[in-house]
């Protein structure tokens, strides 16, 4: 894993998510609206995720600013043109609930031996203090199964192996609500076609679908 920072008042995701949203404090979330605890087939179903969504398709703002975070930020650790995940996954880990519903792989939802080839990275950008039980906990090692909690505050980005390190969440124990987006990044000279299609949206794994290139 590998942890970085950048500067919110450059990159303020955080601002245009609340402007989204129209709260003052996104990790207040779960004072606005309460939910039975999620499982696999409903964590990206909450209000939150569906302004979310509807919003980074209608606004441009985060899209470009989310661009030139990868140009920036991301794309000069490859030296090579990148293909990146088009639109990021949103979470919300609101209090007394989880994230994602299952504890997994990400390739567990790929083809394996297109997820080895690939060698897919993740990125992991809280918009908010995320410790503790209401973040992302995950192995050090594959199959290692030492659970940690991914730590890290507005302004830090974390890279790290999602496709074969086990992670999940703890039902979030903290008094705050986790807001966070992701994102997965392949080197293009690795990229390969697949013709897999994603868990929820059901769009297809490829270029011009799921990815892009930058």
């Amino acid at each position: 894993m590998r942890t970085f920072e950048y500067n919110t008042d450059l990159y303020p995701f955080r601002q245009i998510v609340s402007e989204w949203f129209d709260v003052d404090n996104i990790s207040k979330l779960h004072e606005i609206k309460k939910y039975n605890l999620f499982d696999r087939e409903h964590d990206q179903s909450s209000k939150w995720h569906k302004v979310f969504y509807e919003k980074i398709r209608e606004d441009n703002s985060f899209n470009e600013l989310y661009v030139k975070f990868l140009t920036d930020f991301v794309k000069p650790w490859y030296e090579e043109e990148i293909v990146y995940q088009k639109i990021p996954t949103f979470r919300v880990h609101l209090v007394g609930n989880v994230a994602v519903g299952d504890w997994h792989k990400d390739r567990d939802y790929r083809n394996l031996n297109w997820a080895k080839k690939v060698k897919e990275l993740n990125y992991y950008v809280p918009l908010t203090a995320a410790y503790n039980t209401n973040t992302i906990w995950a192995e050090t090692s594959e199959d290692k199964k030492d659970f940690e909690p991914m730590e890290a505050n507005y302004g830090e980005c974390i890279e790290w192996g999602a496709s074969w390190l086990t992670h999940g969440n703890k039902v979030n124990e903290t008094t705050v609500s986790r807001v966070s987006f992701d994102f997965r990044v392949i080197p293009k000279s690795r990229y390969i076609d697949s013709n897999h299609l994603t868990i929820n949206t059901k769009i297809p794994f490829g270029i011009g679908g799921y990815y892009e290139v930058l």
